[in-house]
């Protein structure tokens, strides 16, 4: 076939069929109504989730968003496309995991989401997994607890560790570990980390609703602080926290995992607790890879 023939027949070429990738992208859109929002979740970039919306647009053949200042809204032919979506991608997933559940392999790619605060210390049981199994492909997703727990719901993501998971008919949601966030001291005995002075500075992430629930309780007790230092990253602060610039706010889990040896709980302090979920989709016990992550997590947190 002559190549100016083959050129004008791709020109005249309309895609039938929408990817799963586009329509699970849609789904996440339709979630959040936000576009860099849901790019944040899915992991992607804004534009590369922008050009997928309008490929599945040009699919179907008309608008399904219609953008504005604070976000998108659907339009309603995407209100129909959300309630045809999910159904369908329900059914692709269980025809993947009846082709994986074939296989007695630890193989295949996991989706696994967190907190990038739990991120930081899943190491205890990532490296043994892929050590040993070297077909196995994690990829690693990070955002809010609900953005996660609505993600494994809508399928995006396979497996989350979160806090306080909303409950859901086809989830299993196991409490692997017991966490709470308080007050902690490094080395040192400057008047900026003895809480009995006028000098002691506060180190915290602001923007965690835990350390807004703390600071709460503080100022209805006899607990205050000189000066609080703002820090929007937990590794941050409690790296300053172990090198005597002040007390530092940061959830036992954390510690545990990253500083065990360098900072202690200073007791009699204000508590929230912040207990860690495992949740996954019932049907994922049925595949070997899927049993063998979430198994790995469960001792992992038994430790």
């Amino acid at each position: 076939m002559h190549k100016m023939h083959i050129k004008k027949l791709k020109r005249g070429y309309k895609k039938m069929m929408p990817s799963v990738s586009e329509l699970t992208y849609f789904l996440e859109v339709s979630n959040t109504l936000n576009l860099s929002q849901a790019a944040k979740s899915l992991s992607i970039s804004q534009s590369a989730l922008s050009r997928a919306i309008q490929n599945l647009e040009s699919t179907v053949g008309t608008a399904l968003l219609i953008r504005h200042s604070k976000g998108v809204k659907l339009t309603p032919a995407g209100q129909k496309i959300v309630l045809q979506v999910k159904p369908l991608l329900q059914n692709w997933q269980n025809t993947k995991l009846e082709a994986l559940a074939s296989h007695n392999q630890v193989q295949g790619q996991i989706k696994l989401g967190c907190h990038s605060t739990i991120g930081l210390f899943i190491h205890g049981f990532l490296a043994e997994l892929l050590e040993i199994h070297s077909a196995l492909d994690i990829e690693l997703r990070h955002a809010p607890s609900d953005i996660i727990t609505q993600s494994v719901i809508d399928l995006n993501i396979d497996i989350g560790i979160v806090t306080n998971p909303i409950p859901y008919p086809d989830l299993i949601i196991r409490k692997i570990y017991e966490s709470d966030t308080t007050f902690w001291i490094g080395e040192g005995n400057r008047n900026i980390q003895d809480i009995h002075t006028k000098n002691a500075v506060l180190i915290c992430d602001p923007e965690m609703v835990h350390t807004q629930l703390i600071l709460k309780k503080c100022k209805t007790s006899s607990i205050r602080f000189n000066r609080i230092l703002k820090i929007n990253s937990l590794e941050v602060v409690a790296s300053l926290t172990a090198n005597g610039c002040g007390i530092g706010l940061l959830p036992s889990c954390f510690i545990r995992s990253v500083y065990a040896n360098k900072l202690k709980r200073i007791p009699n302090f204000p508590v929230i607790k912040k207990d860690l979920y495992l949740i996954y989709r019932k049907e994922f016990l049925n595949i070997v890879a899927f049993k063998t992550v979430i198994d790995a997590i469960k001792k992992w947190a038994k430790k």
